[in-house]
This record gives structure tokens, sequence and C-alpha cells, in this order.
């Protein structure tokens, strides 16, 4: 049997923790370093964290600059930011550690679409070190997109391509539900929107990435993004909203050819949302709709897709990659 690959864990929030917990799990993966800047974290063994008893002898370190050449991982799993001038430094610090990276920063999915400067600087910095870098999730980088183009082996052709995700975010941990501006008010939704670090983030490189994949000539990418108000009062394990306040949002991605809408992601995340649910539509011959019942659960699934693209990635060759360019994850054992 092949060594196990050694892995760290960069960034230990909800689903951090929670991607290092199945590590623990997998007799094909080491989990031999976590890495955290928040001081309240750095300098406890891991398995508080996890609320396991029996320490795992791993201590939260704080420098990542400092921990990685030390701790020789082939793979760090990354979950500190959605944006990727935020989390530049770390990537480069694990690109120049020897290590792959397999990333849940949202905008890491297709880089070149906004960062495109920062994006040639990784690929160039990763291809010199003989690595491999992903960004991957379950949205973006899954049930709006890559299901799509997968679903796609199966047509002719495709003319168009509709994907609808519904999310009840009170299933959803504290970060998400803030994130989408559960218990704001109208107002205070739209400042915070204006302020660009707010609300989903990725619906645009899903928009590219299904275009890429689909062979779609898309030369606009739009989103709009809306507030939806509660009809009643919710209260979630979290926070309280009342009748009238901010519940989510709903956001459309849109991706034309011309004038033609060729590519439509429709996202409703709110608290109190019926009908949870992934849908996959393709204009297509032959035609396809899909359906994921309940929808796919976004934070458990995330942990599982990172830890599941671990060894496509490590298999990829050198270089900044995308989730179409890898070996599509799998259970890992």
């Amino acid at each position: 049997m092949p060594s196990p690959l050694r892995i760290v864990s960069f960034g230990l929030g909800p689903i951090g923790l929670a991607a290092a917990r199945l590590v623990l799990q997998k007799s094909s993966l080491q989990l031999v370093g976590a890495i955290d800047a928040d001081p309240g974290k750095a300098g406890r063994d891991l398995a508080e964290l996890l609320d396991r008893e029996a320490p795992t002898g791993l201590v939260v370190e704080a420098d990542g600059t400092g921990a990685l050449p030390r701790l020789r991982p082939d793979v760090v799993l990354h979950c500190t930011s959605s944006f990727l001038p935020a989390v530049r430094e770390q990537l480069l610090a694990a690109i120049q550690a020897g290590a792959d990276i397999v990333s849940s920063a949202e905008e890491l999915l297709a880089p070149e679409l906004q960062h495109p400067l920062l994006a040639a600087e990784l690929d160039e910095a990763a291809r010199k070190a003989g690595v491999s870098l992903l960004g991957t999730g379950v949205n973006p980088g899954f049930a709006m997109d890559f299901v799509a183009v997968v679903a796609s082996a199966v047509t002719a052709d495709v003319r168009a391509v509709k994907c609808t995700r519904v999310v009840d975010a009170a299933t959803r941990r504290l970060p998400l539900q803030k994130k989408v501006g559960a218990g704001l008010t109208k107002a205070e939704f739209q400042q915070q929107l204006a302020g660009g670090a707010f609300g989903h983030i990725g619906m645009r490189e899903s928009v590219a990435l299904v275009a890429r994949g689909l062979g779609l000539p898309v030369d606009r990418i739009e989103q709009t993004v809306e507030p939806v108000l509660a009809a009643e009062d919710h209260k979630t394990p979290f926070l309280f909203v009342k009748e009238g306040q901010v519940a989510g949002l709903r956001n459309h991605g849109l991706g034309f050819v011309g004038k033609q809408l060729v590519v439509h992601l429709d996202l409703s995340m709110y608290v109190g949302a019926p009908d949870p649910r992934d849908e996959i539509q393709l204009d297509a011959s032959p035609p396809l709709h899909l359906k994921f019942l309940g929808g796919i659960p976004g934070d458990e699934a995330t942990a599982a897709i990172l830890v599941n693209s671990v060894h496509g990635l490590a298999a990829a060759p050198p270089g900044l990659r995308s989730v179409l360019d890898v070996i599509p994850p799998r259970l890992c054992r």
C-alpha cells in the first residue's frame, strides 16, 4: 500500500474543522498539522476544537509561513477566505513549501475572471515549484456548475443551461446566515452589499466554469442580488429573524452570447426557504432534467469534496487547475 498523503489543515473555521475531522477518518491520508491565525485557537491541541476526548498530538499553529516547511505536507487543505487577494500570501507560502493545495476560496474556482494577474502569478509559482493548486467546493465547484458539465456527457449538444439551488439558511452554520444577511434590515443589507464582501461569492465564477465546460461562447457575465424579506418570524439555532427583516438573498448569475441568455444560475438562500433542492436543466439533445431532492447539504458536502479532491489533485500536472482539469473527485478511503 502507498504511504498516506501528509495533510495540513490551514484555516479552522466550521468548514476547515469539518474537513480536518474527515481527514482523521481516512486511512489514505495523515493529518500532520493544523494552522489558524486566531489567537484563541493557536496553541491548543486540535482535539479541543474537534470536541474529541483523546488528544491528537497536533498543536494548532498561528504562523503558516513558518510551520509549512517544517511540517512538509503533500497537500494543504486551505479554508480561510473567499477572496483571492486576501489569501495570496497563504497560497504562496504553501506553494513554496512544496505542497499541493485544495482550497475552498470561491474566487479560486475561475481566478482569471476577476484576478488575471494574480492567477498568472500563482500559476507560474506552482509550475516552478512542481505543485498543483485547485479551488473547489459545493457552490461554487459542484452543485451549480460541475454537475451540469458532467451531465452533458450523455447529450449530443447543449444549447443552454439553467441551474437552480434553493437552500434553507436556517439549517446552515452561523457564518453563512450572516453572509446572506439574515436578521438585517433591507437598508443594512444594501449597505453591506455595496461593500463588496457580502453575500454569496462565486456566482460569476460558476457561470464562467459552466460556459467553459459546455463550450458555450459566453461574451458577457452579469449577476443580480436582492434581499428576501421574512413573511413571518423565524428562529434559527443562532439568531432570530423578525417578520419584515431580511431572511437571506436571491442571486442570479447570467451568461450571454450576444443578447441570448445561455447560462442561468438561480440561487435562493434564506431562512425558511421552502422546497430545498438542487436542479439542473439542460436544453440539449436529448434534454436533461436532474433534481437533488432536499438539496446538497452545503457544509458537510463542502468538507467532503475538499477531502475527496486530494488524490485527484496530487495526480494532476503542476500549475493552477480547475475542477474541469483534474480527475473527478470520488470517495476517498
